[in-house]
């Protein structure tokens, strides 16, 4: 009996054993569910945060980008602003544009009259740019948030709108990924709502509309934390609470976008996410009191579950919608794990960008956009391996982490050849793309600190059209770092004069006197010359050349005037053309308004084009040349005979002059004359006069007038003169030793 009762009494303890073990396990498991949950749905309600500030800060951009041009132009006219914005790199979520006068009259660009006057304040506050909360359109009903600045043209305030849809907000919240029934809102550093997304109330105060549906214990919560969460907002501060609610418990997930002093506040059902796990530890709880096998089987079931929904919110966090495969946190996560071990001598990291994808997304739309990108993903999978770690980085970016022991530009061509000739159910896309490499070294240890080498090699591959990819080097770096700070300092270097026109002289070969100049442009910076080698390329390449190219032009067209009238010289001053104006149509009608400006006959102004331009693809050069010769500009071909152009191309062009380039006048006394020769017969035969440029010798010069030449432009009479110099050499009109 005895014996039985300490049986008894073992086997009570052994099962009050196993329910403290089975309690404290299970308190365990809750506690680990809950963080690893708020980990997850904080790093998703993150990536909705960081998509919308790059969305507000892309769309800030353009409109800035049309107030600029605007400002520079000094335009007022309605049809003028209208067609910049036409012209513009505009994203399509913008669906008009508007101009507000301080009376509150607006006008948009599809033609429609709308009276701002109860709010025009609001438009004209500062010249910062604005964004608007929700709204309906006073147009067509469609819900908008408008984008705004005011600026000062003429003496005239002037607010430009640009007008978004608010469901173009909507769609970049993950709230859709919860089986429809999360919702989010954008709201102020006050907490009133701006955007609501996947839910009726779309309008008042968060912390008001929270406090009258919470329930409960939720409810007293909240009142006691009602100002922290208020202060958390406003400050920027991120967090997580779980409320109860009328219609179930919820995650409260607020992140601050870094925008516009706006916040992303979403709502997250909990059934959503670990319904299924709390249901299973409720029951593991009534059946741990029955039966203690029921405990253990509850308990792997918990597990179970768990890793299901682990790696259900993974795929949230780390897996890309698009391409299915991993996205930028998931590449820095594996590829860490993966510089963590031992690694092999032949370890790169590449980024592969599509040049214009959003052309692409508006040419065919978003959904083959996206089938694209998938296409993209799975092309570079076959042919860098399964084993290689392929991500997208963002947007129509990919990162690769990959092996790769034979020489590494036979399979950066492969890659580039197929990505841009990408074949996908039997259509094929014409794409470009650029590639930046890093090979990683030994001492490599940070993920970041190579995938940030690669994109500096990206960096100076894009935009090149003929070197699709770049391998990272120091020289690479350099030239990055130094390019970053030519473009901070470009811009405010135009407004402060730093660069300066110089003029290198041209004189008849015959004669020896001056027939006109070249002009040139110096970068005067600190006190020292900044080489123009190291600034036109990368000015051609931003596109900042097309403001240079102006600056110079218009400055030549004073120089012109005022030698006229000071000196009675009325000389032929040539100008380079870069290519990027030809995609302009509009660049020569803006240079013969320069030269009217200053009185100066078109005839006096020689526009040279390289000949390298004249077969640039997707350009009718000819045309173009037709329109400069119509407005009366001289033209000439520069650098003649080192490009590309057959003879029948120059000869339908109506050029006036041909240079001969300065590799061919340095051969002259090496016996290799024939060049020049014969450039200066196809000259004669066209009727066009030749300048040769880069004389430096009397031996050049001697065999240039015999054989033909009419002027001659080198540092045999003059190198390239600032202004005062160069009038002292016109009115002296003598060589310069």
């Amino acid at each position: 009996m005895e014996q039985r009762r300490k049986q008894i009494v073992v086997i009570i303890l052994i099962f009050l054993f196993l329910i403290v073990v089975g309690i404290a396990y299970m308190t365990y498991m809750l506690d680990r569910v809950e963080a690893n949950t708020n980990n997850s749905i904080e790093t998703i309600v993150k990536n909705d945060a960081n998509s919308l500030k790059t969305e507000i800060a892309e769309q800030k951009a353009v409109l800035q980008e049309i107030t600029n041009e605007i400002l520079i132009d000094n335009i007022v006219d309605e049809d003028k602003i209208f067609d910049k914005y036409q012209r513009s790199n505009v994203t399509s979520n913008f669906i008009r544009m508007a101009i507000m006068y301080e009376d509150g009259k607006t006008i948009t660009n599809d033609g429609y009259e709308v009276d701002y006057s109860d709010e025009k304040d609001n438009f004209f506050s500062n010249n910062e740019i604005h964004i608007s909360e929700n709204r309906i359109s006073k147009i067509d009903g469609e819900e908008i948030n408008i984008y705004s600045q005011a600026i000062e043209i003429k003496q005239e305030k002037i607010a430009i709108l640009l007008i978004v849809k608010t469901d173009s907000y909507k769609d970049i919240f993950s709230n859709k990924i919860f089986e429809g029934r999360g919702f989010s809102y954008i709201v102020d550093k006050n907490a009133n709502i701006v955007v609501a997304a996947n839910i009726d109330k779309e309008s008042g105060n968060l912390i008001e509309n929270l406090e009258q549906d919470l329930v409960g214990t939720s409810k007293e919560r909240f009142k006691q934390n009602k100002n922290t969460i208020e202060e958390n907002i406003k400050n920027g501060v991120s967090g997580t609470r779980t409320m109860q609610t009328s219609s179930g418990q919820y995650y409260m997930v607020y992140q601050d976008i870094g925008a516009n002093d706006w916040a992303i506040v979403t709502f997250i059902p909990s059934k959503a996410i670990a319904g299924e796990i709390n249901n299973a530890l409720l029951t593991t709880f009534i059946l741990t009191i029955i039966v203690i096998l029921i405990i253990v089987a509850i308990c792997v079931y918990i597990v179970l579950a768990n890793n299901k929904k682990q790696k259900q919110l993974f795929e949230y966090a780390y897996i890309d919608p698009i391409t299915k495969k991993g996205n930028i946190y998931y590449f820095r996560k594996a590829g860490q794990e993966k510089l963590d071990k031992e690694k092999s001598d032949n370890t790169y990291v590449a980024v592969l960008d599509i040049n214009k994808f959003k052309m692409i997304n508006k040419a065919y739309g978003y959904k083959t956009g996206d089938t694209i990108l998938c296409g993209i993903g799975e092309e570079l999978e076959k042919i860098l391996g399964k084993e290689s770690l392929i991500c997208r980085y963002s947007n129509d970016y990919f990162v690769m982490l990959f092996e790769y022991s034979e020489d590494i530009h036979k399979i950066l061509n492969k890659m580039v050849r197929s990505i841009e000739n990408l074949k996908l159910d039997g259509n094929v896309y014409n794409l470009s793309v650029n590639v930046g490499i890093y090979k990683l070294e030994e001492a490599d240890k940070d993920i970041s600190e190579v995938m940030d080498k690669a994109i500096i090699a990206h960096s100076a591959s894009k935009g090149d059209v003929f070197d699709k990819f770049y391998i990272y080097d120091k020289q690479i770096e350099r030239k990055i770092e130094r390019e970053s700070k030519i473009e901070n300092e470009m811009h405010k270097a135009l407004e402060n004069k730093e660069f300066k026109v110089y003029y290198q002289p041209k004189l008849y070969t015959k004669t020896e006197t001056l027939y006109g100049a070249e002009a040139l442009v110096r970068w005067e910076h600190n006190g020292n010359l900044v080489p123009p080698n190291e600034f036109i390329p990368l000015f051609e390449k931003n596109k900042f050349i097309l403001k240079l190219d102006a600056y110079v032009f218009e400055q030549v067209c004073a120089d012109i005037k005022g030698w006229k009238e000071t000196y009675g010289k009325e000389l032929i001053v040539s100008v380079n053309v870069s290519r990027e104006h030809f995609l302009d149509e509009h660049f020569l009608e803006k240079y013969r308004m320069i030269a009217a400006k200053y009185d100066v006959n078109p005839n006096q102004i020689d526009l040279e084009i390289t000949e390298s331009a004249t077969v640039e693809a997707g350009i009718d050069i000819i045309e173009v040349m037709n329109k400069m010769k119509k407005l009366g500009f001289l033209i000439s071909i520069d650098d003649f005979g080192t490009g590309y152009s057959s003879l029948s191309t120059i000869q339908d062009m109506p050029a006036d002059i041909l240079k001969i380039d300065k590799s061919f006048v340095d051969r002259i006394g090496k016996s290799e004359k024939n060049i020049i020769d014969y450039i200066l017969n196809i000259a004669k035969d066209l009727q066009l006069t030749t300048i040769a440029e880069g004389v430096e010798t009397k031996e050049q010069r001697e065999y240039l007038l015999e054989n033909g030449c009419d002027v001659i432009q080198g540092y045999y009479y003059s190198k390239p003169l600032p202004k005062g110099e160069f009038e002292k050499y016109m009115k002296n009109e003598r060589k310069v030793d």
